[in-house]
């Protein structure tokens, strides 16, 4: 069965009964999110770029004006659990422009400190919420189609990321949808063909603002964006942050620019706005998008616990300095007793030093002989195995020398009874080709003899359309998988089917300019329903229906 997701946006586009003009992806679009709420950009970013702790509300228009619904809209808690991890929740509204998706989001990050320059986080999101139909729509009665119905499903998301930190340098990737299912129909792809996911990477620049050093910064980020079915998103942004104000630009490759503002207020509540311009030519004549976010601090979180002087201690310092000068004193005194004895000793330890000394020499001079007596054997020894070595060498070489001559004899011999054998086998090749070719054009013969004559009687509820030869084809029953009016979405269904080891084929039919996607052509409707209810032989689980071509 084809997802729904897919049929859905596919039919909306083949009949032009969308509300927008341009076709809207359905992922988050969070790529704006670098202040508050960024953890649903990143589950990672719930340790560091949402001020925990704080609430944080973020609101996106989507190509409309102030007074019309939202687009999406997601209010969000995170929290600092230590220095380590930190934990969040939140309602989320996300308008697809084909459904309406409404639920929660919980998150969790933890960060592993691997020294002081390097960190690898890891977060997760766990999404869950009802997904609806967002508009009506209607088929064309003219097109036998199959109907589709979608019901209120609910649908739950995990999407995890990793983040490795190297100084003020950061690289991570964030999936979507790693985990994505309906469990109202119990499919494992509720929203879309494959992973969404996105790779991003950035750099902190440290600056100074008004004097203040601490907490004021430049962060550009660049990231990429698979999204299945759609083009893939490239862009960047860059964040000028300081403890009074913040403001952002970037760029889409889909959405287009945005620049954006904000300010902090009595150290606790943020505001601020993002304008969006589409720049692209599918995005000609739309309304800019608008975003305004919304956010509360709770006060900076403090896990260290400062160790404080009691006034017992205070007093008890002053009996300590008395102590450390009687220790001094009575050290000052070993000192010199040490000395007095070492003048003592000095004397004897020379005399002994060079009787010591005498007996070294002389036995360094006993070790010398026997170390050169031991080299010279060394040195015989080494040329003895030298000059075996070079005999058995020209030993080897000769009998290397036979070897190979013995081997080409071999494999000359070899290579004659492997043509021999190969001209036999082109021979028989030839013949069975020929006789292949033969039944090839009786079968062919006999197939459009039965598909010319046959007359077909229509089971209830069967989809099944005959038409007159024309567009170059072939008389028969084609298994039809799916109709495109729009090019890219005709060779991305190519693709999948192909990814999924079938061998799909197409034609063009000029009479209403659609391309029709079949997987395989039969010469009897028996045959072609018999494809149809086994699934394509249990290799296709989308609905399929049957076009039949006349012979002229």
């Amino acid at each position: 069965m084809l997802n729904k997701l897919l049929v859905i946006l596919t039919v909306l586009s083949l009949f032009s009964v969308r509300s927008q003009q341009a076709e809207l992806p359905y992922d988050f679009r969070q790529h704006n999110l670098t202040e508050f709420n960024s953890s649903l950009l990143s589950p990672v970013f719930s340790l560091d770029r949402n001020n925990p702790q704080s609430v944080a509300l973020w609101t996106r228009w989507q190509w409309q004006t102030l007074d019309a619904n939202p687009t999406t809209f997601f209010f969000n808690y995170t929290r600092k659990l230590n220095e380590e991890s930190a934990i969040g929740g939140g309602f989320l509204q996300h308008n697809t422009g084909v459904f309406v998706n409404k639920g929660g989001v919980l998150n969790y990050a933890y960060n592993f400190i691997l020294n002081s320059s390097t960190q690898i986080s890891l977060g997760l999101n766990v999404i869950g919420y009802q997904r609806e139909l967002a508009e009506e729509f209607i088929l064309d009665p003219d097109f036998d189609f199959p109907q589709f119905e979608e019901k209120s499903n609910f649908i739950l998301q995990m999407a995890p990321a990793v983040r490795l930190q190297l100084d003020a340098f950061s690289f991570g990737i964030a999936m979507e949808n790693l985990v994505d299912r309906n469990f109202t129909t119990n499919e494992g792809k509720a929203s879309a063909s494959g992973l969404i996911y996105m790779s991003l990477a950035s750099y902190d620049f440290p600056i100074t603002v008004l004097g203040d050093t601490s907490n004021s910064y430049i962060r550009p980020t660049l990231y990429y964006k698979r999204l299945p079915d759609f083009d893939n998103q490239i862009g960047f942004n860059t964040l000028f942050s300081t403890p009074k104000f913040w403001a952002q630009a970037g760029y889409n490759s889909f959405y287009g620019i945005s620049t954006g503002v904000g300010g902090r207020f009595f150290k606790k509540l943020s505001v601020g706005a993002l304008v969006e311009f589409g720049t692209s030519s599918e995005l000609k004549g739309e309304d800019p998008s608008i975003e305004i976010v919304t956010a509360f601090s709770f006060g900076k979180q403090v896990f260290e616990v400062e160790e404080l002087t009691t006034e017992d201690e205070l007093e008890e310092e002053p009996a300590k300095d008395e102590q450390i000068l009687e220790e001094e004193e009575r050290v000052k005194e070993e000192l010199a007793l040490l000395e007095t004895q070492r003048k003592k000793d000095s004397l004897e330890a020379v005399k002994a030093a060079e009787v010591l000394a005498l007996e070294q020499l002389q036995n360094q001079k006993r070790k010398d002989s026997i170390a050169a007596l031991n080299k010279q054997i060394e040195l015989a020894k080494e040329r003895e195995l030298a000059e075996q070595k070079r005999k058995d060498s020209i030993i080897k070489a000769k009998e290397a020398v036979a070897i190979a001559v013995l081997k080409e004899q071999q494999e000359k011999r070899r290579i004659d009874s492997l043509n021999a054998v190969k001209q036999a086998e082109v021979l028989a090749e030839v013949n069975r080709l020929k006789e292949q070719k033969k039944q090839d054009s009786i079968t062919k013969a006999r197939e459009k003899e039965k598909a010319e004559i046959e007359v077909v009687e229509l089971k209830k509820g069967e989809v099944y359309e005959e038409v007159a030869a024309g567009d170059g084809l072939e008389p028969g029953f084609y298994l039809i998988a799916n109709v495109f009016g729009t090019k890219k979405y005709y060779e991305a269904f190519i693709k999948k089917l192909t990814d999924e080891g079938l061998q799909p084929k197409s034609f063009y039919r000029a009479k209403n300019k659609y391309n029709y996607v079949y997987l395989n052509r039969y010469a009897t409707m028996e045959e072609a329903r018999k494809a149809r209810d086994s699934k394509y032989g249990g290799r296709y689980e989308g609905k399929t229906w049957i076009y039949r071509v006349l012979s002229k």
